[in-house]
């Protein structure tokens, strides 16, 4: 019997034994594949967390920056003492007498773990942390722990203590964006590091075990009561006094208003974002803390942005855009997606505005820290009984409820470009009315008709081929009928007014001469003149192109007014000037694609023509909202007004106007280039153009002789209509009026009335 309990007592203890060392065995191996499978933490030594892009004007100042990570890389005596207390305090007391992890801490963890059954206590260092963030995943598993702890352990035979905090410092996310102390101090306190008090270094450490859950944004008294948390863990372990921290406790919780993008060019830099992220990816704009120099003039953007709002406000007090209102018996099918309504508020929650539309329909609106885009507070504007602007994004049939969003004036939309004419450089982009409510940008992702500041092109097109300012045309009934083709134009004003010069019909802006204009030069001549000037949409091959019949965008339309400013040197317009890595190297500059494409006498003349626009012609309400300068330009205007356009330009800056409705429903049957666009174009002009005296060349083989401007000849002492006239060397007239008396040469100074100097 003894025998046997002897034999079974060694068949236990070999079998512990084997299972003891097969344990051991696959710990060490399993040990062994996990420290093949760690990354090196000795990169570290090259760290380079990730860093936002950031964009400068043309003057090398900040326009705003892209990140997925907000970050500023500081060094560790930057950081103050009370947030490496407070961080030790509440994270990792033992940071500076442990070796990576803290048994201590781990026993105490599970402990506690055990007893609540829970998972509720976490027993990682700042080294753990550390090792979590930079190389794995956040997935709570037994083998993701083990790897982190082996991390933890090399890190901390690798660097000091004072290098590894310096690390976390500069990679823990604190929540809202914000990766990094200095990030954080400045998203919610808009602090630097320096000026943090005690209290605000509590409430950043307290952060960082749960940034939602704790984040004073989402619920300041969760966040006062872990703020106070951290504080008495500062006095237990010696950091600040009892009465320090009484006396941190008593402060309210001040925070920098609600994180906002303060991008004063929101739609110029998402247009350079778009080409940046073809070029280079989405993950050298968000992470590779490029360096982006940009055309952009911030003191113009700022004075587009006020014109633009100025004006559409102006529009829609003009040319009240018609809301549908409140009705009792109103029928869900009588709702469209993106339609603007009138709707009463209901009922106000903490996070949501319930609104009414009539006939039994409410509406739904987020107004929550997340779902409010706007810079002021909902209570600001939402009141019950309060009738308010909406714009429905979502219907629901089932529910007759609608699910919509807070909406402003003024409804119509508008886009404004300012250019250099004399490379391209963009230096203002207006995309819109407002860049939170609809990032569409008008101004080169919208094509719309241009009407009639189209007939630049056609006239540009009339004089390189020997037509000249001088020339009369009959503004009377005109029609084409041809096999396939039928056409009649008519003027705006619906009258008809005789003969005239072609330069009086430019100024005029009448559409009869631009009809048979373009029926003698051709149509394929016109398409061809707009495309070699800037046009790059396809110009459809119809008669009325010549009014402005096919859809082309502003920005289009500014690099062809461009090419004439420059005196036939086409530029293609850009926004990126050179761009640098992180380390400083420039890896892109902008080389200036040129062309020169018209005679420099071409344009010379049609900028003398066009500079009656605003001095005599439908541009004239620019003067009267500021503009006092010389400039060149002309005022389009589509059908019943859908889109009414201004473009002109100085001798140094160009700008184009464009304003209407994203539906292409008419603004108002009266609406005009010359009542809509050419006040904004004005106010903006009038506010950037810094010499007001400053004219435009003459260049090229020019001639100035007096005309009259009944017949277009050679004028003498009996006629009464007279005219300085500037012509290409060759194509003046050369007889004398005949339809007046028997007269005497007439001899006029030849420099008046001129633009050029």
């Amino acid at each position: 019997m003894k025998q046997k309990r002897n034999n079974r007592s060694g068949r236990i203890a070999k079998i512990l034994i084997i299972s003891i060392s097969s344990l051991i065995g696959f710990t060490i191996g399993l040990l062994q594949v996990l420290t093949y499978e760690l990354p090196d933490p000795s990169v570290l030594e090259n760290y380079q967390p990730s860093l936002p892009t950031n964009i400068y004007d043309k003057d090398n100042r900040l326009i705003t920056s892209f990140y997925i990570e907000m970050r500023e890389i500081v060094n560790l005596s930057q950081i103050p003492d009370n947030l490496k207390y407070a961080t030790l305090a509440i994270e990792d007391k033992r940071f500076y007498s442990h070796w990576g992890i803290d048994p201590i801490r781990i026993v105490k963890a599970l402990w506690v773990d055990l007893i609540t059954w829970s998972r509720r206590q976490g027993a990682s260092t700042l080294t753990q942390q550390l090792a979590r963030d930079l190389f794995l995943t956040k997935e709570r598993t037994i083998l993701r722990k083990i790897k982190e702890i082996m991390l933890a352990l090399q890190i901390e035979r690798n660097y000091t203590k004072d290098e590894i905090l310096e690390f976390y410092f500069n990679q823990v996310y604190y929540g809202h964006g914000a990766h990094g102390a200095s990030a954080a101090a400045k998203v919610f306190f808009g602090k630097e590091l320096s000026e943090l008090t005690l209290d605000e270094c509590a409430l950043l450490a307290g952060l960082t075990r749960s940034p939602w859950a704790f984040s004073p944004f989402r619920d300041i008294e969760t966040a006062k009561k872990r703020r106070n948390l951290v504080l008495e863990m500062m006095v237990k372990n010696k950091f600040i006094t009892r009465e320090e921290a009484e006396e941190a406790k008593q402060k309210p919780i001040k925070l920098n208003p609600k994180p906002k993008e303060d991008d004063p060019a929101p739609y110029f830099t998402e247009y350079i974002r778009r080409q940046l992220e073809i070029k280079y990816g989405s993950s050298a704009i968000y992470r590779g803390g490029m360096n982006i120099y940009t055309t952009l003039d911030l003191d113009i953007q700022k004075k587009a942005n006020e014109a633009m709002l100025w004006g559409l406000e102006r529009t829609e007090e003009i040319y009240p855009y018609k809301i549908p209102g409140i009705k009792d018996n109103l029928k869900l099918s009588e709702i469209k997606r993106g339609q603007i309504r009138k709707a009463k508020v209901e009922k106000i929650t903490s996070s949501t505005c319930y609104v009414y539309f009539g006939g039994n329909i409410r509406g739904m609106m987020d107004i929550s820290y997340e779902g409010w885009a706007f810079d002021f507070a909902p209570e600001d504007v939402l009141e019950v009984g309060k009738v308010v602007y909406v714009k429905v994004n979502e219907i629901d049939k089932d529910n007759n409820m609608l699910r919509v969003s807070y909406e402003m004036r003024p409804f119509y939309q508008g886009a404004i470009i300012v250019l250099n004419p004399k490379d391209g450089a963009i230096l203002a982009m207006v995309g819109g009315a407002d860049f939170n409510e609809s990032p569409f940008n008008r101004s080169y992702q919208s094509k719309r008709q241009p009407g009639s500041s189209f007939k630049v092109f056609l006239y540009t097109a009339a004089i390189d081929n020997g037509f000249t300012p001088a020339d009369i045309v009959i503004d009377a009934p005109f029609a084409i009928d041809a096999p396939g083709i039928k056409w009649s134009p008519h003027n705006y004003s619906r009258k008809f007014s005789g003969p005239m010069t072609i330069r009086y019909a430019l100024e005029q802006s009448i559409n009869i001469i631009a009809a048979k204009t373009v029926d003698r030069i051709g149509i394929e001549t016109l398409a061809e003149y707009a495309h070699k000037m800037g046009i790059k949409s396809k110009l459809n091959p119809v008669y009325s192109l010549a009014l402005g019949s096919s859809d082309v965008t502003l920005l289009e339309m500014c690099a062809g007014y461009a090419t004439l400013a420059n005196y036939g040197v086409k530029s293609e317009p850009y926004a990126i000037r050179y761009i640098e890595d992180r380390d400083g190297n420039i890896i892109e500059h902008h080389i200036p694609q040129q062309e020169v494409v018209l005679p420099e006498a071409t344009c010379s003349v049609m900028i003398d023509m066009m500079t009656g626009v605003i001095e005599r012609g439908t541009g004239t309400t620019a003067k009267q909202y500021g503009f006092k300068g010389t400039a060149a330009a002309k005022t389009g205007t589509t059908e019943a007004g859908a889109d009414v356009w201004m473009i002109g330009f100085t001798p140094d800056l160009l700008c184009g106007v464009w304003v209407g409705r994203d539906d292409h429903n008419p603004i108002h049957y009266w609406a005009s280039g010359c009542s809509v666009a050419a006040p904004i174009w004005g106010r903006l002009m009038g506010s950037i153009t810094e010499d007001n005296n400053k004219t435009f060349e003459a260049r090229g083989n020019l001639v100035r002789v007096a005309i009259c401007e009944e017949s277009g000849l050679l004028a003498t002492n009996k006629c009464t209509k007279v005219k300085m006239e500037t012509f290409i060397a060759g194509t003046e007239p050369t007889r004398y009026c005949d339809m007046h008396e028997e007269h005497d040469f007439l001899d006029i100074d030849a420099s008046r009335s001129s633009p050029f100097p």
